[in-house]
This record gives C-alpha cells, sequence and structure tokens, in this order.
C-alpha cells in the first residue's frame, strides 16, 4: 500500500524533474537509474527507497539529499560526516583533491590556532583583553592573534 510519504516524496521528484525540463528518459540517463525506477518512485511505489538511490536523484535534480531523505521518511544525520567522506560524498572528487583540500584546511587550522578536537565552525570570536579600550594604539606590546588580525 502506498503511503502519504511516499506520494509526497513523488510529487516532489516529480515536480523538480518538470521544473528542469527533463523527461522520465533524460533523468534515467543523468542518474544511471532505469527508467521505470523513476516512473515507480514519483508515483509513490516504494515504501523506502534505498537512500544510495536517493542520492543519485538529489544530484541529478541539484536538490540537498537531506530533502529527499526526509520526505522518505528517513532521518538525516544530526551532524555532518568527518572532512574527507563528506568531501567524497558530497562532491566525488578525486583522492588528490580531497588530499589537497586536507592539507588546505589542516593549513588554516594551524593559522587560526584552532585545536584539533575542535570544530572550525563556528570560528572562535576573539577574546577582549581586560581594561583595552577599542581605540588601541599602534604602540601596544601584545601581538594581535590570528581572529584579531582577520576581523581588523
Amino acid at each position: 500500500m502506498k503511503g502519504d510519504k511516499n506520494q509526497t516524496l513523488g510529487q516532489f521528484i516529480r515536480a523538480r524533474r518538470l521544473s528542469r525540463d527533463m523527461s522520465l528518459d533524460e533523468a534515467a540517463a543523468a542518474s544511471g537509474l532505469h527508467r521505470s525506477y523513476w516512473n515507480k518512485l514519483e508515483s509513490g511505489h516504494y515504501n523506502a527507497p534505498a537512500p544510495k538511490h536517493l542520492q543519485v536523484i538529489a544530484r541529478t535534480l541539484g536538490v540537498p539529499f537531506e530533502d529527499l531523505y526526509g520526505l522518505a521518511g528517513y532521518e538525516a544525520p544530526e551532524r555532518l560526516p568527518s572532512f574527507t567522506p563528506y568531501l567524497r560524498a558530497k562532491y566525488e572528487l578525486p583522492p588528490e583533491a580531497v588530499t589537497d583540500l586536507e592539507r588546505y584546511f589542516e593549513l588554516l587550522r594551524n593559522y587560526y590556532d584552532i585545536p584539533r578536537d575542535q570544530p572550525v565552525y563556528p570560528p572562535k570570536q576573539p577574546q577582549p583583553v581586560d581594561g583595552a579600550d577599542d581605540d588601541q594604539s599602534d604602540d601596544d606590546e601584545t601581538e594581535a592573534t590570528p581572529q584579531q588580525r582577520r576581523v581588523a
């Protein structure tokens, strides 16, 4: 039996496909999923569409996969995966590009003094120095932190 979630998911996918002027055949070719799968999905036939297929469909339609997960009744992860799997899953980057990005983010982490056990986002806010006012002169003996240099 078809449930409301299946109908809502199917209607959403069909509306998005049509808004992109894609036929079922074009969607099938772009995604690598069979035309009949798209047709059955849009008609609400599947009780629990495979998450891996929902990810492919999301990329094909240009929508966040979390939207399709929610419409299908799956719980989206509460937090993002670690950086490397996230890049591979989200952008399908080659290993060399992922390695380059990891090195770059490590450089940023070191530059901004962010410990490895703390998230990079949200960024740390500069802490006010006791007794300091907003009009600091250039002859101050203390050097600005990387975060303060970035804000300035």
